[in-house]
């Protein structure tokens, strides 16, 4: 590609976009991060009748050894200036024809707590010596709860009256996503309420999620949300959050997206103690368990191994100068090129996001990759 042209792979995304797009927004009662530093959020304002709401991923925490500091950490332990989604593709490219989120007003949480969203405790943890490291402490704010809320009180302030809602969550965020979408209805009952994850689908692991909770405080959580609780977090899996919330709202249909190699998950489930995990046998499980309770659940589980699709940019191209991607002439942003068995990821997002029926959607073959690529009508 010419490095003339409007969207040179010289120049970012971010770049070309005004920098008020944007605004952080620190709320007012928020505990803060884990280490106690200030906790803030994003809006970008669009359509004040359509909001979406975005619990965006970035790890998590349990141990001394993955909660430490040094090295390079298993979670996103700040929230601040440098954490906003301003560079992004996916549902974050409103100049993008196709984007089905192009005018709705977003408001995007980042995680900050090593949580998931569902931490309310402050935990001790011993950290092991390392090679120039003597035996230490470290105290972890898993306050991811309350962030969240404190944020969504800002918004239920600042957009009373939305006609639509979608709440969206991706990797961490995908975990504590059905809950949030209940929180939402609950505030919203005039609002049509959406719900869509990306990831979380293969952490079918029994009693290896009880250390999890206990480090967390989740049950802390589940005792302050009307319709939670009564769950029991012994037993509790992170499929029966998907149950609890799909029972008390059968209006509303569950959305949940997976790639069948997530490398990602796989990671996850080797920390919590699982040896050898098998992600796709564990969506399968997982899948089938929500299925069995609830009518309200659709699933799209593609080939790949990563999370993250609302965020575009990651599957790369074989010719380099074969597109013109916003740019970044050498990717693909796969929130708009993926496809499984010929449907569309797409079509398929923008249907469930409209309210419409959508059948679920599994690969056949998960090592064939599908696209579908046509060059975007993009200004030149």
């Amino acid at each position: 590609m010419s490095g003339d042209t409007p969207y040179s792979g010289n120049r970012r995304l971010a770049d070309r976009r005004p920098e008020t797009e944007w605004r952080n927004v620190l709320p007012t009662g928020a505990p803060g991060a884990s280490q106690g530093t200030p906790y803030s959020f994003w809006v970008r304002e669009g359509d004040a009748t359509k909001l979406a709401v975005i619990l965006a991923g970035g790890g998590a925490c349990w141990t001394g050894e993955n909660c430490a500091l040094h090295g390079r950490p298993f979670y996103r332990p700040f929230a601040g200036l440098g954490d906003g989604p301003s560079d992004f593709g996916g549902i974050f490219d409103s100049e993008n024809p196709e984007n089905p989120l192009a005018d709705y007003t977003l408001v995007y949480l980042p995680t900050a707590n090593g949580d998931v969203f569902l931490g309310d405790s402050i935990t001790t943890y011993d950290v092991p010596e390392g090679d120039d490291r003597p035996p230490a402490k470290i105290d972890i704010l898993h306050k991811g709860y309350d962030n969240a809320v404190c944020a969504l009180h800002w918004m239920f302030s600042a957009y009373p009256d939305p006609k639509t809602v979608a709440v969206i969550g991706w990797s961490a965020g995908a975990i504590a996503s059905p809950v949030y979408t209940h929180i939402v209805a609950e505030n919203y009952p005039a609002a049509l309420i959406r719900h869509f994850a990306d990831g979380g689908g293969a952490y079918r692991a029994g009693e290896k999620l009880v250390p999890l909770f206990a480090s967390w405080g989740t049950a802390n959580v589940l005792r302050r949300i009307s319709g939670f609780q009564d769950i029991e977090i012994e037993a509790l899996s992170l499929e029966d959050l998907y149950v609890r919330a799909a029972e008390l709202h059968p209006e509303i249909t569950f959305h949940q997206y997976n790639e069948r190699h997530d490398a990602i998950q796989g990671l996850f489930l080797h920390l919590m103690g699982v040896a050898s995990p098998d992600v796709g046998a564990n969506m399968d499980e997982a899948h089938a368990y929500i299925r069995e309770r609830v009518p309200n659940f659709r699933t799209y589980t593609s080939w790949g191994h990563d999370e993250g699709i609302i965020g575009g940019y990651y599957d790369a191209v074989p010719a380099l100068n074969a597109l013109d991607n916003r740019g970044r002439p050498h990717v693909l942003d796969r929130f708009y090129t993926r496809q499984v068995n010929g449907v569309r990821f797409l079509d398929w997002f923008a249907a469930a996001l409209g309210g419409d029926s959508v059948e679920n959607v599994a690969c056949i073959d998960s090592e064939k990759q599908e696209h579908h690529w046509v060059r975007p009508g993009f200004p030149r």
